[in-house]
């Protein structure tokens, strides 16, 4: 049986995509082990060994290339499929120096992403992106395969082994019953990371100005800095709760007090051409959806029927969605259960998982 080293310098190791998914997926056909950050150096789940990696920033993540490497000469794998662009150079030498079939897995369009997040002050962030992106698309034609998460990003490169294998959920998820009726309190929910950039201050604002109104609103999930949870800390009252993060097993239980979930993101280049995860989930926990009116988002909402679309950047269009489902109480039932049925048929990771071993079918 072949080997697989599934590998990420920067994703935690039960990271969603990189173990629920790719990892625990592989696993069916592949002696399969996991190298992620973790606070053990090895342990075991579901029979798959995980090799741990500490936690460093993006500029010290060199420091685990040792370690990295010792792991993959006790494991011997014949494939690589590791996730983080600053694996790229080292993915060179696990190519032509340690003879592996390598895989590169493309999150999001990184090129987009650097030049948004201003590592660097301009002009060098607009050079640093330029130079990522020619070093990117040159160093993945020399490997064995890619992967992107969209038909945007997988338009730009240029190789002969590539995948489109996007992020949606798992099928198997358990998201508890919902009532067939709501009535009082309307309950609003965002879950993902937390951040001024993914609209979560618009959506507070919002929330504030319909203070006279019987809803609650609950932000799951990590800040991006301790300093945007501390002032949006601020905001919590009877009606706002900041949870910061929670276990994953306890998602569905919040879900199935939800009526409304939001994936407001500002129109950033990088998140124009992304599929937000929470947008399935609340999907397939029968949740109405508010989003962000970008063009490849605007052909999900509108195909499955499963909410309505705003302008991120406007409070106003937000709280205008707000009061569609409060006075329209059975749009959120209906438009609930039809993101649920488009869930079912079309946007779960049983059909990806199809797409991935016919691609390794290729690459082995």
């Amino acid at each position: 049986m072949k080997k697989v080293l599934v590998l990420s310098s920067a994703h935690p190791w039960d990271d969603e995509r990189v173990f629920s998914k790719i990892t625990k997926s592989l696993s069916k056909k592949y002696e399969t082990a996991l190298c992620a950050v973790a606070d053990k150096q090895f342990f075991e789940v579901d029979r798959i060994k995980i090799f741990g990696l500490p936690k460093l920033p993006r500029s010290k993540r060199y420091k685990n290339y040792l370690r990295i490497i010792k792991i993959i000469n006790e494991f011997k794998p014949d494939i690589i499929h590791f996730h983080d662009p600053d694996l790229l150079v080292l993915s060179l030498y696990f190519k032509f120096f340690l003879k592996k079939k390598v895989i590169y897995d493309v999150h999001e369009d990184y090129p987009l992403a650097f030049k948004d997040r201003k590592y660097f002050p301009e002009p060098f962030s607009t050079l640093f992106s330029i130079f990522f992106n020619l070093a990117e698309k040159t160093i993945s034609k020399l490997l064995d395969g890619v992967v992107t998460v969209t038909e945007d990003i997988y338009s730009k490169f240029n190789c002969i082994n590539k995948e489109v294998i996007k992020n949606y959920p798992v099928a198997e998820t358990i998201f508890e019953e919902k009532d067939s009726t709501i009535d009082g309190t309307l309950n609003l929910i965002y879950i993902g990371s937390v951040s001024q950039s993914r609209g979560i201050t618009n959506l507070i604002l919002a929330v504030k100005s319909l203070h006279e109104l019987d809803i609650k609103l609950d932000i799951v999930g990590p800040a991006e800095n301790q300093k945007y949870f501390e002032e949006i800390k601020k905001y919590e009252d009877e009606k706002i709760r900041i949870w910061g993060r929670v276990p994953k097993k306890d998602i569905p239980g919040i879900l199935k007090n939800a009526h409304v979930g939001f994936v407001t993101l500002l129109p950033l280049s990088r998140y124009k051409t992304s599929l937000p995860l929470k947008l399935f989930e609340y999907m397939a926990a029968k949740v109405a959806v508010v989003a962000s009116d970008f063009e490849l988002w605007r052909r999900i909402v509108e195909e499955a029927d499963c909410g309505v679309l705003v302008d991120p950047t406007d409070i106003q269009s937000i709280c205008q969605a707000i009061l569609f489902f409060y006075n329209n109480r059975d749009q959120i039932i209906k438009k609930g259960l039809n993101g649920y049925k488009a869930f079912m048929e079309k946007y779960n990771w049983a059909n990806e998982e199809k797409k991935l071993f016919q691609f390794y079918e290729r690459i082995v």
